[in-house]
This record gives structure tokens, sequence and C-alpha cells, in this order.
């Protein structure tokens, strides 16, 4: 993990026990002074609506030190479950990492919660 990016990749199912673990790794970036943090979201198979929870968690934490979150390689399962809720504007959604990198690079990444 770089000094100014941090990529978590949480895999298999995001819920309130592997939530509390997401939030632990985001903890320990921000130890790492990094400046933004992309999920990984290309292996996870499933978010509840807990699991949703914590990540409303990670921004909110995130934006009041500022740093900035994103997800990529969002499945189509929680590409519904954004639009289902109204937070598809809420949440930075990238196809690739790659695409992030050039986004973060041209300093045009922007949470909008």
């Amino acid at each position: 993990m770089s000094s100014s990016l941090g990529i978590l990749k949480p895999t298999g199912v995001l819920d309130a026990h592997t939530g509390k673990q997401l939030y632990q790794q985001v903890q320990e970036a921000l130890k790492q002074n990094v400046r933004a943090i992309l999920i990984d979201c290309s292996d996870l198979g499933f978010i509840d609506s807990s699991g949703l929870g914590v990540l409303v968690r990670i921004l909110k934490t995130l934006e009041s030190v500022g740093v900035q979150l994103a997800f990529c390689g969002v499945n189509d399962q929680f590409q519904t479950l954004l639009t289902l809720t109204d937070m598809e504007d809420v949440f930075s959604v990238f196809a690739t990492p790659v695409h992030f990198k050039l986004a973060f690079a041209s300093n045009t990444v922007h949470n909008r919660l």
C-alpha cells in the first residue's frame, strides 16, 4: 500500500461480521496516511444491508479526515443494492482499479455524501 493510495479487496460476503473486519482494515490504512482508499469488490459475492451500513460508516469516517473513498469491481447485486437504496450517487464507483488510479492521479475522485 502506498502512502497516498490504499487498496482493499474483501472477499465472499460483506455483512455485519465481515464488515467489522473491513472497517479495521480501513483504520489500519488510515495509519499509513493514505489520501484515498479503493475497495475492490471483484471478489465480493454478496453485500447485505448491514454490509452496506458498514460502507456508509467507512465513507463518513474517511470524509471526516479528508480521505476519499471509491469502489471498483462492483457486481450486479451490489449495483442493484445501491440503486434500490438511492445510494448510487453517494459512492464513487469505477470499473477497474486502473480507472480509479487514473482519476485519482488527475484528482477527479469525489465523494458525494
